[in-house]
């Protein structure tokens, strides 16, 4: 138990660069990992959702009354020095809308599949602060598959993220803090041109070593999405986004952990839940 949280705190010093879990022990060398992540959103509302790197609402108004989004996003980090990281995610879902159709007056849904984005970013790590490490990690979306109505269509450079965090070690804690903001640009459909609106986002996470495999992960953000804008006139107000999320992750063995977490919104404009698997492995 004592070598555990003396590599937890090791690496938490010194190479700390992704979410507070068991993952942090994968940092103790130069090379590639894998962030494998699979999520199930139910929305309980019109909306739909992206969920990296950071939950944004991207849909305009719709008849949805739910919608069910099984998600699957991929990440390698490549560590090039102990302080630089360099990133590539994709991911893609497929989405089951449930609505009312008024001209046969039942209930009915709709399944679509679709590639949602290619991002690519880097991760520093600056010098520690009284025994916190700030970071810094920056993201930008290559490729992005978007939809309105029944028109598809590719976008590129169209949305940057920008995220810092402080993190820190107290036996047996791993905890941090972050704050971020998200850009989007206008979206030039044939039927409209969209803004999905700017996100700013802060919040905290905590990881509890409770044996030398077994850590417990808890989570609370608060994000506000800016106003949407359907060809520059406004359909919505600013929203909030507060969640609340719990989890644990489970060490396999020195190169491999597996995370089951759970999600929850706090407001109407959130999804009702997102339960997701996460699958970390070192190469």
């Amino acid at each position: 138990m004592k070598k555990l949280l003396l590599l937890l705190a090791l690496s938490v010093s010194i190479y700390a660069s992704d979410a507070l879990n068991i993952d942090t022990l994968f940092k103790k060398q130069i090379g590639l990992r894998s962030i494998t992540n699979l999520s199930l959103t139910s929305s309980g509302n019109p909306n739909t959702y992206s969920l990296y790197p950071t939950l944004n609402i991207n849909s305009v108004a719709t008849s949805w009354e739910d919608t069910k989004q099984l998600t699957l996003s991929q990440t390698f980090i490549y560590t090039i020095t102990p302080k630089l990281d360099v990133l590539v995610n994709g991911s893609a879902s497929g989405a089951r809308n449930e609505y009312f159709n008024y001209n046969t007056l039942e209930h009915e849904s709709s399944t679509k599949y679709n590639f949602d984005a290619l991002w690519l970013g880097f991760i520093y790590t600056f010098d520690s602060i009284a025994e916190l490490i700030p970071q810094a990690r920056f993201q930008s979306a290559i490729a992005q598959r978007q939809r309105l109505s029944d028109e598809t269509k590719n976008f590129w450079l169209k949305s940057q993220n920008l995220e810092f965090s402080l993190k820190g070690y107290s036996d047996p804690v791993i905890y941090g803090i972050k704050a971020g903001y998200g850009y989007n640009q206008k979206r030039k459909f044939n039927l409209a041109n969209i803004e999905y609106g700017n996100s700013f986002y802060f919040g905290g996470d905590l990881s509890i070593v409770l044996s030398p495999k077994i850590s417990l992960d808890l989570g609370i953000e608060q994000r506000f999405q800016s106003a949407q804008k359907i060809n520059d006139y406004k359909n919505t107000n600013t929203r909030s986004l507060p969640t609340y999320s719990v989890g644990a992750t489970y060490s396999i063995n020195s190169d491999t952990a597996l995370g089951v977490n759970s999600s929850f919104g706090g407001s109407s404009a959130t999804p009702d839940a997102v339960f997701g698997m996460t699958l970390w492995n070192k190469f």
